[in-house]
């Protein structure tokens, strides 16, 4: 039985597999707030204003959710004052999908490593998550929610890798970025014998993801006959880190796994481009800040 058959099947103490796999790195838990938080929005007989008063009695958490939430990603058509209104409008599901990357981006080490640096990680984390929303958006609209935050958790392994492996896992960074027709995932096993894609489910199973992100993460590579992973996820995950690139670079680097992966023209990945990187960019400085 291969590793990802035993993972789907036994799922048991994610935690300990991963200190096995890494080196005895004791991956952060959540904040109980945090948790409290996600039990009821996943419990559908919680009223919403019990979750309001949980989130807005957590400072840092309610300002996050309020400015993730009015930010151009989320396209709302007028700003939100209170969590309540918040989470009637967008619903508890997508709401959980604003949460979860904000404890992701708190609990995961800050990578300041030459090969990748924490402020770069989440911009081009936050670009991969627009540019999925918007592919969605043109292709499948009702997955535009859950392209998102697939598209930003996808890579949340790769700066615990960097943290416990960085000089074996700059180089395999360094290698994929020189060969255009590499795999990440392919070097990795070849370097670890396992990949980022593993080690992120495993995190998102400790921190009891729900089953449509940890299968986005375990597959966003090559998808599997046994789970469905939108096109918009695999298409993202191509888009790679490469250190000092020009911004001009990095958008015709998007331009073509737009055009190569979807078969879409030129003039429509220019402009589902143009609108993905607007909206990454106000993101960013929100969810850095």
């Amino acid at each position: 039985m291969g590793f990802f058959d035993f993972f789907k099947k036994k799922r048991k103490a994610p935690g300990e597999h991963l200190k096995q796999l890494l080196e005895d790195y004791e991956l952060p838990s959540f904040p109980a707030s945090v948790m409290k938080v996600l039990e009821m929005l996943r419990d559908p007989d919680t009223p919403l204003s019990d979750i309001s008063k949980l989130i807005e009695a957590d400072p840092g958490m309610h300002v996050k959710v309020l400015k993730t939430v009015n930010s151009a990603a989320f396209g709302l058509p007028r700003k939100i004052g209170n969590i309540q209104h918040a989470i009637s409008l967008l619903g508890k599901n997508r709401l959980e999908g604003i949460i979860l990357p904000i404890a992701v981006r708190n609990a995961i080490p800050k990578t300041e490593k030459l090969c990748l640096k924490q402020q770069d990680f989440w911009r081009i984390s936050a670009k991969r998550a627009c540019l999925a929303k918007a592919i969605a958006g043109a292709l499948h609209p009702t997955t535009q929610a859950e392209c998102f935050t697939a598209g930003l958790l996808q890579d949340m392994a790769i700066p615990v890798l960097i943290h416990v492996k960085e000089q074996e896992y700059c180089m395999t960074l360094e290698m994929w970025n020189e060969d255009r027709q590499a795999r990440l995932e392919e070097l990795e096993k070849q370097t670890f014998g396992l990949d980022h894609q593993t080690v992120g489910a495993l995190m998102a199973e400790k921190w009891q993801f729900p089953d449509y992100l940890l299968d986005a993460i375990l597959y966003h590579h090559n998808g599997s006959a046994g789970s469905y992973v939108p096109e918009a996820v695999t298409a993202v995950s191509q888009i790679r880190y490469r250190e000092g690139e020009e911004e001009a670079d990095e958008v015709l680097c998007m331009q073509q796994v737009l055009e190569e992966s979807l078969g879409v023209t030129s003039s429509f990945s220019q402009k589902i481009l143009e609108k993905a990187m607007n909206e990454a960019e106000e993101f960013c400085v929100i969810f850095n800040s």
